[in-house]
């Protein structure tokens, strides 16, 4: 399609959004564009929306399978398709919707996928595709247009599912502050064929195509396929991207068997893109944000190129009236090559650039498998009904990265990135030999870990009457190799632990609930290597430590107008600490820790015909414990923020239109300076605007959808839970705009 073509066809929906959706609705609109009633498609994935219908009733919950949100021992929301279709802008990352979720903070460069539950910094290593971890890295996350619904387990839930690989929780904590289960679209009760085109930033086009077919004697084979390719610029200046994938699930359910299979290849390119910063020296304040609409590297230079592809089958085969046999399979590859900062912008706290910032080559290869097979069902010991499921697995994965620093030809130095004067405010200016240094393409593969871990776990839940009582325990072996080198074999670690989680509900009534949850986990050792500095105990194998994380609360839902959580958390994180002895000698030690406690709220209302909300807070106070020599004892956990909340509202005037607002605060955050010195990261509070409606334009179901996020175009740093004190500049005020024609 050529350039002209797109912007008239982007102006013909933009006038038919602004005409159609804003009309008043009427008789004579009616009539005028054949305006029938929204027809709600049923999904085989038998979830119910929530009172509002942002969020469904009922999640994914590890080896549980799908469970009701009300008797989960721990806090979980499940965000409909609905939501995740209107919110998530599909050129972007999931971040867009995340961000509905209290617990969860957000804000990213878009070649980054970090954000942090509950005050724990983690990335897209904490996604689940269809109950396969591993797929997604720091660099790497998820194609937005695959994904359906998304189930966020929060606090003591996130050892449930089987092991936790190293790369998934880090090598010392043990287990993720949560897990994000992300469901692929699957074929539902209609068939369809839907054309999508979009328009978002300053000349971003997309295009998708979206193909459900059901077929067989009871339609019982579903088939959905979906494809995009987008291409354009971000509303940062002069950055860009280019997005190609093509995907399909096929699932079948029968009488005995259920059965689901989802795959597909992507190509994608993103330039200058990069929003991350770290502020050195000795600063004595956090400086002014710098406008978030300019780029703060070269667009035509500096970029991030992924390609790769990914697969997953779940299978269930019904052995008897009380038994099932389950096979979980997933395997996938990525490839991503990229010339971006090594690490991110350093600057000082008069905002210009620091002269240690350095760019690199860079060049990543994943590969990761996974197999889970068991039994799940249940049984009867008096009054007690026991769901049992008893499963081994094993994931594995080998990581290739190798990278080259872009060298000064007249220093022999990595540094001097950019001209003298460069700043954030008066731009930046990168010296000529930077682009000379870009060898990406050419970089071969270096192994930097492969890691085999395998599991066996059992988990029992036991209802008696109005208390629901869960236990769950998996023991895992890990093998980690770290690199072809003597050295960096120093690191290879073999261990055996377990973790178990141990859960109570207590439902006086169907429409309230008590429980109380505690998960004790462990991971990988920690092999002491010298680099920087010279440990006494340098070859020595550190014991996997314990990560404790406990949640006690209530929910209640109020009929069909109301359901809200309260809960209080306390999580305990371990670190490793520097210790010097009686005799001056340094050693590294695991005796460091950081504690997350606080209370997060959050509410589905229907409470009125036509007004709709959802929202939450949470409260955290996260605190350094133990540190080196007490050096940061008592100070906050650096990035964390005391408050944060987001709160939604949406009007809709007829079945087929919806207007929402969305509000999200963060609080103070804290830069974390030595001597126990702290500097205030200022707060910030964004809208987002979001607005869709259905029609018919000549026979032809039309769904449009208008997004703008960061209404206020506002400029202000995003504080990085546990990020060793960087931070991020938020995103520019941005457009999305897309028609959806279904034929």
């Amino acid at each position: 399609m050529s350039k002209r073509k797109k912007l008239l066809l982007s102006s013909i929906m933009c006038s038919l959004i602004l005409g159609v959706s804003a009309a008043p609705v009427s008789a004579e609109t009616i009539e005028t564009f054949n305006l029938d009633e929204m027809v709600v498609e049923s999904s085989r994935n038998h979830k119910t929306p929530l009172p509002g219908g942002f969020n469904n009733d009922s999640a994914r919950v590890g080896l549980l399978g799908e469970t009701e949100v009300i008797k989960a021992p721990f806090t979980v929301q499940s965000i409909t398709e609905d939501t995740v279709s209107k919110m998530a802008m599909p050129n972007q990352d999931l971040d867009t919707v995340l961000s509905n979720v209290p617990a969860i903070r957000t804000g990213t460069s878009p070649i980054k996928t970090d954000f942090s539950i509950r005050g724990v910094c983690t990335n897209a290593a904490s996604y689940y595709v269809n109950n396969i971890p591993g797929f997604f890295i720091m660099a790497t996350g998820p194609i937005t247009h695959t994904v359906g619904s998304i189930d966020a387990l929060i606090g003591p839930a996130s050892t449930i599912n089987g092991s936790t690989p190293s790369y998934q929780a880090g090598p010392l904590t043990g287990a993720t502050p949560g897990a994000i289960y992300l469901n692929t679209k699957r074929a539902g009760e209609n068939d369809f064929i839907k054309y999508t085109q979009t328009f978002a930033g300053y000349g971003d086009y997309g295009e998708y195509l979206d193909i459900s077919q059901r077929f067989g004697k009871d339609r019982n084979i579903g088939v959905r396929i979906y494809g995009q390719y987008d291409d354009g610029g971000l509303a940062i200046s002069g950055a860009g991207q280019r997005k190609k994938n093509l995907f399909a699930n096929i699932s079948y359910e029968g009488e005995t068997t259920k059965t689901n299979v989802f795959g597909g290849y992507y190509d994608q390119k993103l330039m200058g893109t990069e929003r991350r910063f770290l502020l050195t020296g000795d600063p004595t304040k956090i400086p002014d944000a710098p406008d978030a609409s300019k780029s703060f590297d070269d667009p035509s230079l500096m970029h991030q190129d992924t390609n790769g592809y990914m697969l997953t089958l779940n299978h269930q085969k019904k052995l008897g009236e009380h038994v099932n046999w389950f096979v979980n399979a997933g395997a996938n590859q990525s490839v991503v090559r990229r010339y971006i900062y090594n690490g991110e912008i350093n600057i000082l706290d008069d905002g210009r650039i620091a002269s240690d910032t350095a760019i690199w080559s860079d060049f990543i290869h994943i590969r990761n498998q996974y197999l889970q097979t068991g039994l799940k069902g249940d049984f009867m010991t008096g009054m007690a009904k026991h769901n049992y499921a008893v499963s081994v697995d094993r994931t594995h994965r080998k990581m290739y990265k190798k990278y080259a620093d872009a060298i000064n030809p007249d220093t022999g130095d990595r540094t001097g990135t950019f001209m003298s004067g460069s700043s954030i405010y008066d731009g930046i200016i990168l010296n000529p030999w930077v682009y000379q240094g870009d060898v990406s393409s050419t970089l071969t593969k270096q192994l930097q870990h492969e890691e085999t871990d395998v599991s066996l776990n059992f988990m029992d839940k036991v209802e008696i009457g109005k208390l629901t009582l869960l236990a769950a325990a998996s023991r895992r072996h890990g093998d980690y190799v770290r690199g072809t080198t003597k050295k960096q074999q120093k690191n290879n670690v073999k261990d055996n632990n377990w973790a178990t989680t141990f859960g109570l509900s207590y439902a006086p009534t169907d429409d309230l609930s008590i429980y109380a949850a505690k998960a004790n986990s462990r991971n990988r050792g920690t092999a002491v290597v010298n680099g920087n500095k010279t440990y006494e105990n340098d070859g020595e194998i550190l014991p996997s430590v314990r990560n404790s994380n406990a949640e006690v609360g209530v929910k209640y839902k109020a009929n069909d107008n109301l359901m809200m959580t309260l809960a209080y958390f306390d999580m305990k994180q371990p670190q490793t600490m520097d210790v010097k002895d009686a005799a001056g000698k340094l050693w590294l030690t695991n005796n460091g820790l950081n504690r997350y406690k606080g209370v997060d709220f959050s509410l589905n209302a229907s409470f009125a015909d036509k007004w709709n909300a959802f929202g939450g807070f949470e409260w955290l106070d996260a605190r350094q414990e133990k540190t080196a020599n007490g050096k940061y004892d008592g100070c906050h956990v650096m990035g964390s923020a005391e408050w944060s909340s987001v709160w939604g509202l949406e009007y809709k005037p007829d079945e087929g239109t919806s207007f929402t607002g969305r509000l999200s605060y963060v609080g103070v955050g804290k830069y974390v300076k030595g001597n126990k010195e702290e500097l205030d990261i200022p707060s910030h509070v964004t809208l987002d605007l979001f607005a869709s409606h259905k029609a018919k334009i000549n026979g032809i179901p039309v769904k449009f959808i208008a997004a703008c996020y960061n209404v206020a175009n506002d400029s202000h740093w995003i504080a990085q839970a546990g990020q060793n004190n960087k931070f991020m500049l938020n995103n520019p005020r941005s457009f999305m705009l897309s028609a959806e024609f279904e034929f």
